[in-house]
């Protein structure tokens, strides 16, 4: 009985350091790194099909072939997408130099109507100086904007990946899950597996709700911008629906670009588009967001913000993406609590 607790105890350091060691070479490989984001995606694409999947099994089809039919659908469908899309975003594209000469003409005209005002030169030396900062941040964006395109062209053999990888998730799930089952002694397996269905069912509703919420955020952004004839309604709108994955500072890194890009075509369209961005807002968080998400995740505000910013400091863009679904498992598993005493 001694020798077993040891081994026991053994054996649970040793799961602890190297979960410590994953962790480590997450924040630090730069490989590892963009490996997990890719399987990562995979997951959450395989994870919004599930239904998809299911509705089909109903029909009497294998997993195997459900995944095959889904993903080839779904590839097809993006490629057609894409192939509509592709022409717009690169007809906005290349009005990204006119809109970079607006903003500066935009910038000095206001520059030239405080020098007006005020023989003040402090404010002189404000305007001059936040004129400066502004066109360096231009010229700054402008350069990684061309180096963003250069990584997604580099990245497009990984990104084909992602269909493969989503087909393994779906047709080999249940091997999946009991592979990573037996890394836990056998007595525990029942109550690990009962952790796994309810973290499960909390995070499948999470993920397709937020899927959802983003597609109408998207789609009412494009509305909004078409009827004010603000530059770049495609980018400006998977932009904003895509932020949108965040809570809370989503909306507002989202809302902030499709504003500036709205002021500078005229004031009164900034404001009519804030207002509208305002109010789509306001319906997607008080009236759709309660309405799809309900109290699946069921977290105090505070804590989804201390999510966030952990998410944010550990690894910036995607580790706020990845926040609130690692939130989501490490709750399932303390609300759980009571089944790990043994």
């Amino acid at each position: 009985m001694k020798v077993d607790y040891k081994s026991k105890k053994i054996r649970y350091i040793l799961s602890a350091l190297i979960g410590l060691l994953i962790i480590y070479l997450l924040i630090k490989s730069i490989i590892i790194r963009e490996v997990v984001y890719l399987v990562f995606i995979s997951f959450i694409i395989s994870y919004a099909l599930k239904p998809v999947q299911k509705y089909l099994e109903g029909f009497g089809l294998k997993s195997n072939y459900s995944a095959l039919i889904i993903i080839c659908v779904l590839t097809f469908i993006f490629i057609l997408g894409i192939g509509i899309l592709i022409p717009s975003i690169i007809r906005e594209g290349s009005n990204i130099s006119d809109a970079v000469s607006g903003i500066q003409n935009f910038i000095d005209n206001l520059y030239y109507k405080i020098k007006i005002i005020s023989n003040n030169p402090t404010i002189y030396r404000i305007m001059n100086d936040l004129s400066l900062k502004v066109n360096h941040q231009i010229t700054l964006a402008g350069s990684r904007l061309f180096d963003v395109i250069l990584n997604m062209g580099g990245n497009l053999m990984a990104f084909a990946i992602i269909p493969i990888i989503s087909y393994y998730f779906l047709s080999d799930a249940n091997n999946i899950n009991n592979t990573a089952l037996n890394f836990f002694p056998a007595k525990s397996r029942n109550i690990i597996k009962k952790i796994s269905l309810d973290i499960d069912k909390v995070l499948g509703k999470y993920i397709l709700s937020q899927l959802f919420l983003c597609a109408i955020i998207g789609a009412f952004t494009f509305i909004i911008l078409m009827f004010f004839k603000v530059d770049f309604p495609v980018i400006l709108s998977m932009y904003n629906a895509f932020m949108n994955i965040i809570p809370y500072f989503g909306p507002i890194f989202g809302a902030f670009p499709v504003i500036f890009v709205a002021l500078i075509r005229s004031p009164q369209s900034a404001l009519w588009v804030t207002v509208w961005l305002y109010i789509l807002q306001q319906v997607e968080g008080n009236i759709l967001s309660p309405k799809v998400t309900g109290d699946s995740v069921s977290m105090h505000p505070l804590m989804v913000i201390i999510l966030l910013i952990l998410g944010g400091k550990i690894a910036g863009f995607m580790g706020m993406i990845l926040a609130i679904p690692i939130g989501v498992i490490i709750k399932g598993i303390y609300d759980n609590i009571n089944y790990y005493i043994f």
